[in-house]
């Protein structure tokens, strides 16, 4: 059956041969334009949605092949499909036809039958997403058209648009290959499509599929009939945790997430396109929060999605225009409240907007791939600052830094050549550097990042475990990788009033001396707060109880005046 929507283009000089071809079309259900020469061809193109193109190739001055160059100009082979209609079956202009890309051809006299057969085939699979087999995005923005459409018309039934975003994809990619990638999306592609149920995908043509791939790693879902936001989350709840459940990838064990934005229809929507960037933006704010989680669209969300298009332009300029600073927070060791070194901390002194911290721009520079110079301008401006120190304040000299290392970073292939040359170059001891990665990277690339974990002890570096419980269970996988230190979250020293949260400290505690590991708790901020970890046996801590993020002025400041020791024996 074919979709009543498909138009195409018939270009033909002959008057007979268009008139009776497009008849034949058109009692075949298509809706047919027809043009007589390029020119008209190549207007009618910009000015209508058509989904392929009949092309003679034998024309009176603009010649089906100078037609064809022209398309191909702006139009890609799956954007649309071109069939060449000639007379001669193995010529030489069939040939360079395909060549400049044509998609396929007919011979005259034209079986029709065969025509229809080609047709619908390149139709179909210009609808269609070549992995998954799933609807793509020309097929999604048709059916999301029609259902706005329908409302136009007085049709007032309520319908919602999902957009879903794999979270950390480009690192699955990067560190299994795509194949791996490709396998995990038909997976997710195999677990969203069984998880809609029948009540979910009321659409108005039977059998059709609303859940389509429309690029990469973005799956978009119409739900016909469901205008409640409510009801709209559950069903995307449901989504997420299908695909949340572990998935066998290459013979390991990957944990996948996905990011879910939801925009509701509304008389104010009149393009399918807008309510796609809606949905998209909502899911960008879901990525924001803290990736893995559901967002509704609401109006403000459009100003935060052109600041950060605007923060992405400008980030590509941060380093050669100098605005990037580091600052260092104060790591203390609970028992004998003395400094024991630094976390250094990435700030943006932006022009317009005053100085940023890392969480406002940090996704951004993931995204773009930014982060890789910035990560290495980070650790160099660290080492430098921390040698200059150690000549300024011998007493500074048993101090180490803290330095936070991206996913991307751990996967780069030069990263042990990076860090070499940065210790020789700034001349900072190696054992002076403790490099800290998320426990997420570790659990995602278990086999990547054990082998370059290794190499960076090797050299004598310390390797410290960030944010560690946050959702991933990764207890069974510490004793692969040499760490000298986990970090408590946060969010468990800030509920440490919750019984459950000081138990989960204890244990992580009593697992890391039991492993020959130190912990430091995150987020310090009252007296209590230190009290408490300082009974549980935590090592080290930091947070604004102790000090807020410094300056390089104001840390070097008090380092030279020895202030540090006076006031940690006064906060202790």
């Amino acid at each position: 059956m074919n979709q009543p929507a498909t138009t195409l283009l018939l270009v033909d000089d002959d008057e007979l041969n268009r008139d009776a071809f497009s008849r034949r079309l058109s009692r075949s259900g298509y809706t047919v334009l027809t043009a007589e020469n390029g020119p008209d061809a190549l207007k009618l193109v910009s000015a209508h949605r058509v989904d392929a193109v009949l092309l003679d190739v034998m024309m009176p001055g603009m010649s089906g092949i100078d037609i064809l160059r022209q398309l191909r100009q702006t139009r890609s082979i799956s954007d649309l499909p071109i069939i060449m209609v000639t007379a001669k079956d193995g010529s030489d202009d069939v040939v360079e036809a395909l060549g400049l890309g044509a998609n396929d051809y007919v011979t005259k006299p034209i079986d029709f039958a065969v025509a229809l057969a080609r047709i619908r085939a390149h139709v179909t699979a210009r609808r269609a997403d070549p992995l998954t087999g799933l609807p793509n995005r020309v097929l999604f923005m048709e059916r999301l058209s029609r259902l706005l459409t329908r409302g136009h018309e007085g049709d007032t039934r309520p319908f919602s648009v999902v957009f879903l975003d794999v979270d950390r994809f480009k690192l699955i990619n990067d560190s299994l290959g795509h194949a791996a990638g490709d396998e995990l999306l038909l997976e997710i592609a195999r677990r969203l499509e069984s998880s809609l149920r029948p009540t979910d995908m009321v659409s108005p043509e039977a059998n059709e599929h609303t859940l389509a791939r429309i690029g990469g790693d973005e799956f978009t879902i119409l739900l016909d009939g469901v205008g409640d936001e409510h009801q709209a989350r559950a069903i995307a709840e449901r989504l997420r945790l299908a695909v949340a459940a572990p998935i066998r990838l290459q013979n390991r064990e990957i944990v996948a997430s996905i990011s879910i934005g939801i925009v509701v229809s509304a008389a104010r929507y009149e393009r399918a396109e807008d309510m796609v960037r809606d949905a998209d933006t909502a899911m960008y704010r879901a990525k924001e929060l803290g990736k893995a989680r559901c967002e509704i669209f609401d109006t403000s969300m459009l100003l935060a999605a052109q600041e950060r298009l605007q923060i992405e332009s400008e980030l590509h300029h941060v380093l050669e225009r100098g605005e990037l600073e580091v600052y260092y927070q104060p790591i203390v060791s609970l028992a004998e409240a003395e400094l024991c070194g630094f976390e250094a901390l990435l700030r943006w002194q932006h022009p317009r907007r005053g100085l940023l911290a890392a969480s406002e721009f940090i996704m951004t520079a993931e995204e773009t791939g930014l982060i890789v110079p910035i990560g290495r301008w980070v650790l160099r401006e660290a080492c430098r600052q921390m040698v200059a120190w150690q000549a300024e304040c011998p007493d500074s000299s048993h101090l180490t830094i803290s330095v936070n290392l991206s996913a991307r970073q751990c996967l780069q292939p030069d990263l042990l050549d990076e860090v070499k040359g940065i210790l020789h170059e700034t001349g900072l001891a190696a054992e002076r550097i403790k490099l800290e990665i998320t426990e997420g990277v570790v659990l995602e690339n278990t086999e990547v990042v054990a082998r370059v974990l290794n190499e960076l002890r090797a050299l004598g570096i310390q390797l410290g475990l960030d944010d560690f419980g946050m959702g991933y269970s990764g207890l069974s996988y510490l004793h692969r990788f040499p760490f000298q230190t986990i970090k408590i979250d946060r969010t468990f020293v800030s509920g440490m009033q919750d019984r459950g949260n000081t138990e989960i400290i204890r244990a992580i505690v009593s697992m890391a001396a039991g492993l020959q590991m130190n912990v430091t708790a995150e987020g310090i901020e009252t007296i209590e707060q230190m009290n408490q970890l300082k009974e549980l046996a935590c090592e080290f801590g930091q947070g604004f109880y102790f000090r807020k993020p410094l300056s390089r002025q104001d840390a070097r400041r008090m380092l030279q005046q020895d202030a540090w020791m006076a006031y940690l024996q006064a906060v202790g």
